[in-house]
């Protein structure tokens, strides 16, 4: 009689195992394309306790009844080690891509090589000065020749604008990415407390862990971080040795002007420690704004400098055919302001094209003198080794070279994080036909459990209702 009540229990936590271990299947199908989704699997067991069947003069044979199944856990199936290849590679691609888009949109600003370029209008302003050294007393050349000077001021600081936008666009990102870094921060924190009151009662908070998770693999192309999962479930997310998030309580990040670094976003801790990081987009855009890109408007502003004083020199001690002299061609300081001078564009007269006011009208040796300086070593100033169009090409090529190297490490990046991510998918991923085949196998165990309680139930009623029956 104890066997069969036995056998009855023992059904029925056939019946339940298998029922949650469909319904389990079924969450997985129900996920299978859920970002971030792991799946699961239900653990069954055979651990339940054996009943020894009782008896005072039992023999000494195998007297034990198997008690039946239980589930263990829902587990993820997942793959840490993966899981932090993936994050790291992430960090890297972050960078890469960011520092690659920043400098080709360099690239589109300077428009080299192109019939629009700095270099070629450069050589055009150089070969007008050269036409009015044949031409001097020519009105027409001397309006070609001012005209040239304007386009190259105009293209200088036309450049010099769009790298400086380019720089508080950058900047702008900078502080975008420091909230949204502060906002899954604040999440990750709420999520460690949802996980952390289910693992205290016993439960095995998957799905909670999932949307964590995802926040992580998100954060992490934001950021280099390292995370360490704690004893309660929940984790400690760190950016460069100190926890960004630490259980249910999160740090922020903040953004400062930098009076140092043209007020631009400097990133601290919330009490004002530097944060140190060294990958991820955050890192990306910042070398970009600080390196990258300033580079380039401090050689463009070297540029424009040495330009306006070669050529104001070389023009100041010419003549003009009004007879004028010591007139400056161009005025500024640099890249963001060079401008032709107001006396020449209001007079062509005054542009100095001769050396000796009594050889007026027809000298053009200053013109000339002007046009060689095409040729003349007066880059980089102080210690000049090449022309005005080497430093240019330079400063090209330099930025080709940069940007080659950053589109290959991006595509390089790019192709081991998606390797890193179909491996974690093989782990981690929903197979529609292995959960097919699971609720199959599932389903059958159910129906074979079901029909071994009805047996039982069978069973108990011949022994209830029918016998005993005899003489009655």
């Amino acid at each position: 009689m104890i066997s069969t009540f036995l056998g009855i229990e023992t059904a029925m936590r056939a019946i339940m195992a298998q029922r949650k271990a469909t319904e389990t299947a079924g969450h997985n199908i129900a996920n299978a394309n859920t970002p971030g989704y792991s799946r699961q699997r239900v653990n069954l067991t055979g651990s339940f306790d054996p009943y020894t069947v009782p008896s005072l003069g039992r023999p000494e044979l195998p007297g034990q009844l198997g008690t039946g199944v239980r589930i263990t856990d829902i587990e993820r199936v997942r793959d840490q080690f993966l899981d932090l290849q993936v994050r790291n590679e992430s960090a890297n691609l972050g960078y890469w891509e960011v520092k690659r888009d920043g400098l080709q949109k360099v690239e589109v600003i300077l428009n080299e090589p192109g019939d629009n370029g700095l270099n070629n209008i450069m050589t055009a302003f150089w070969n007008a000065w050269q036409e009015l050294s044949k031409n001097p007393e020519s009105l027409a050349v001397r309006s070609e020749v001012r005209q040239r000077g304007i386009t190259l001021a105009e293209t200088i600081q036309h450049l010099h604008r769009q790298l400086t936008q380019l720089q508080e666009d950058l900047n702008f990102n900078v502080g975008v990415t420091v909230d949204k870094i502060n906002t899954i921060a604040t999440q990750l924190a709420d999520l460690n407390w949802q996980i952390a009151r289910s693992v205290v009662v016993g439960d095995n908070p998957n799905d909670l862990r999932d949307r964590r998770d995802l926040l992580i693999d998100e954060l992490a192309k934001l950021v280099d971080i390292s995370v360490t999962e704690q004893a309660d479930g929940t984790v400690a997310v760190a950016i460069g040795g100190r926890n960004l998030v630490e259980g249910i309580k999160a740090d922020a990040l903040q953004v400062v002007s930098d009076p140092l670094n043209n007020n631009f976003y400097a990133v601290q801790w919330s009490d004002g420690t530097p944060v140190d990081f060294a990958s991820g987009n955050l890192a990306g855009m910042i070398w970009t704004r600080d390196t990258g890109v300033a580079n380039i408007l401090g050689q463009l502003d070297e540029l424009a400098k040495t330009l306006i004083n070669e050529v104001n020199a070389t023009h100041q001690a010419g003549y003009g055919l009004d007879g004028s002299t010591g007139n400056d061609f161009f005025t500024g300081t640099g890249a963001a302001d060079i401008a032709v001078a107001a006396g020449i564009l209001s007079d062509l007269n005054t542009i100095a094209a001769a050396s000796d006011a009594a050889k007026l009208p027809g000298d053009g040796t200053n013109a000339l003198k002007l046009a060689q300086l095409k040729d003349a070593l007066t880059m980089p100033p102080g210690s000049p080794t090449g022309t005005f169009g080497d430093y240019y090409r330079s400063l090209v090529a330099t930025l080709g070279i940069d940007t080659e190297q950053a589109l290959r490490m991006a595509e390089n990046e790019e192709i081991l994080v998606n390797q890193l991510e179909n491996r974690r998918q093989a782990v981690m991923g929903v197979s529609i036909d292995e959960e097919m085949a699971n609720i199959v196998k599932f389903t059958h165990a159910y129906q074979a459990a079901a029909r071994a309680l009805t047996t039982l139930d069978e069973q108990l009623d011949i022994i209830i209702n029918r016998m005993g029956l005899v003489g009655r």
